[in-house]
């Protein structure tokens, strides 16, 4: 029999915000805000988001920058650390999180003028919004691409670290393929935007990889992105390399990395950002219900096109 809920109970849930019915966190909420025609972040840094965007976009690139380019939750702190060990040709690991050198969550983008080539880069920024001396200086970009559905899964597990108790994994399905209550809107529609950028600059360096390629063959990936770079690594030096980067391994260095101070304006525990890591964890999530709802999204996404076909299956 169904345990029914006490009224003194219901009596304390807060009434939807008819702007944001599913409790979606404030801080991925879109601000209202467009620049170049995207929606703006609630960047976590000291300007106003409208400013701290405008000074990324004038960000000075330099020729040899590196910058990891993913709709979040598709392993960009993993290659991160790949790409650390491949430029410094050592597996020792990175004091700082990834946090520290992404554009939206720099808090003083001088910071990234002290730093050595070739600088590491991270953002979840659409394209349009990203520094515009990238196309001229032709700034190697590696993008990550992961299943939709194990992404819905690490997506909501880490919004819900700063969520109501009402945002549930129901709620979220039904929010997310709205694309209205996510600043990044959903998945597809970050996938299609860098085709199209790609497609409009064919001659642009892009390594794209796929989530699910990495896990599977790590270092033959990891070879790739040597080649790519232009830092040519053994096949030895790869495999130490792929096993330094292992998710338990990189799950255990976390807690002893330096975190910047903006992230303590997202919320005041401190984000967990692995938490299992592995491909086809959605299954242990989705009901029979939701995978059925949420493949009528993808259907609908194939036929406006994908962008880029995710592995695994759709």
């Amino acid at each position: 029999m169904e345990k029914s809920i006490p009224k003194s109970d219901t009596a304390e849930l807060p009434a939807p915000d008819p702007n944001n019915p599913f409790y979606f966190p404030d801080f991925v909420l879109p601000s209202g805000l467009l620049f170049n025609g995207v929606r703006v972040m609630k960047c976590p840094v000291k300007d106003d988001p409208m400013t701290h965007l405008k000074k990324i976009y004038d960000l000075p690139m330099r020729v040899d920058d590196i910058i990891i380019t993913a709709y979040p939750k598709c392993g960009t702190h993993w290659v991160a650390e790949i790409l650390h060990m491949l430029t410094s040709g050592a597996t020792e690991y990175s004091g700082r999180i990834k946090a520290y050198t992404m554009l939206e969550f720099c808090n003083d983008l001088t910071f990234l003028d002290t730093l050595t080539s070739p600088r590491l880069l991270n953002s979840h920024l659409y394209m349009a919004q990203l520094p515009r001396g990238m196309v001229d200086k032709k700034v190697k970009m590696v993008h990550m691409i992961r299943n939709p559905k194990d992404t819905a899964v690490s997506l909501y597990h880490h919004l819900n670290q700063s969520a109501s108790k009402q945002f549930t994994f129901d709620n979220f399905l039904k929010g997310y393929p709205c694309g209205d209550y996510i600043v990044f809107s959903q998945q597809f529609d970050y996938l299609r935007q860098m085709a199209e950028f790609e497609k409009s600059h064919p001659d642009h360096p892009i390594m794209h990889i796929h989530y699910e390629d990495l896990k599977q063959d790590p270092a033959a990936i990891i070879k790739e992105l040597s080649q790519f770079i232009g830092t040519p690594a053994s096949d030895d030096f790869c495999q130490r390399v792929a096993a330094a980067c292992c998710f338990s391994n990189m799950k255990k260095v976390d807690p002893t990395r330096e975190r910047p101070e903006c992230l303590r304006l997202l919320t005041e525990k401190r984000l967990e950002i692995y938490r299992k890591g592995v491909v086809g964890d959605w299954k242990n999530h989705f009901t029979v219900a939701q995978s059925e709802a949420f493949d009528e999204f993808l259907a609908e996404q194939k036929q406006k096109g994908f962008g880029f076909t995710p592995r695994g299956e759709l």
